[in-house]
């Protein structure tokens, strides 16, 4: 939450709204913050004040509600001052009816019959962040005559399934079976056993999740390379990081 105080000679917040997704009948959408304005209220309130938790506007963010707190002077000397407060709801509001909505919320404060002595709105903020992309290249064996393949994946996608249903041969007739199976029987479904799925990564590792003890035993007892990880056991965009991942298909075949 941030908290902007609003001066009776200066009403309004200095927010630059951006719609994203929008355009319905029914005046719903998504709108996020696109800057704000230079010496307006809001950008006050964050440089100047000190907010709770050491909040902030940034671009980006979407306005989920908004609260005016009004502070009024009681005009009875025998009566205590008065704090009315006015709530709106944004949230997935396109961005005619957030315009609107903010608008006649702050449209209290121009009546001056209200006797107010000050007034802040208290925004309530969701931060919006963009799902990294992870750009995986496969590369295949020289005797295969097939050129790189190219991959955008997101984080939590397995390598495994993401190559299957892209149409990419993983069933190496060359692999050595760990469950005892003869080999080029078929795969063994992800279960970690037939290693047919096994891939070398070259860049990126990083970006993937750790390998857990059972898979690094069944890749370390065919000798492979430590750069060998079975696909069917690694999921992309560890840690939320984005980048590039650059992995050879059916290494024993290099």
């Amino acid at each position: 939450q941030v908290e902007i105080p609003i001066p009776l000679n200066s009403i309004g917040l200095g927010i630059e709204l951006l719609e994203i997704q929008g355009g319905r009948s029914d005046g719903l959408g998504i709108v996020i913050v696109n800057g704000l304005v230079a010496g307006g209220n809001a950008e006050n309130a964050v440089i100047t004040s000190q907010q709770p938790n050491g909040q902030t506007i940034m671009i980006g963010d979407s306005i989920v509600s908004a609260e005016l707190i009004m502070d009024r002077k009681n005009r009875s000397p025998t009566n205590k001052d008065q704090v009315d407060v006015d709530f709106i709801n944004t949230e997935c509001l396109g961005y005619d009816a957030t315009i609107e909505a903010l608008v006649g919320m702050l449209s209290s404060l121009t009546d001056n019959e209200h006797n107010i002595k000050e007034a802040k709105v208290v925004l309530t903020l969701k931060r919006l962040r963009r799902r990294p992309a992870i750009d995986v290249t496969l590369h295949y064996p020289p005797s295969q005559n097939l050129p790189p393949a190219k991959l955008s994946l997101q984080p939590g996608d397995n390598l495994r399934l993401a190559m299957l249903q892209r149409g990419v041969a993983l069933n190496d007739p060359l692999a050595q079976r760990y469950d005892g199976k003869i080999s080029g029987s078929g795969n063994c479904g992800g279960g970690a056993l037939c290693r047919t799925c096994a891939v070398s990564v070259l860049r990126g590792g990083e970006l993937m999740s750790r390998p857990k003890l059972n898979e690094r035993k069944i890749v370390e007892s065919e000798g492979a390379s430590a750069r060998w990880r079975l696909a069917c056991k690694s999921w992309v965009g560890y840690g939320m990081e984005e980048g590039e991942i650059v992995v050879q298909v059916n290494p024993r075949q290099w």
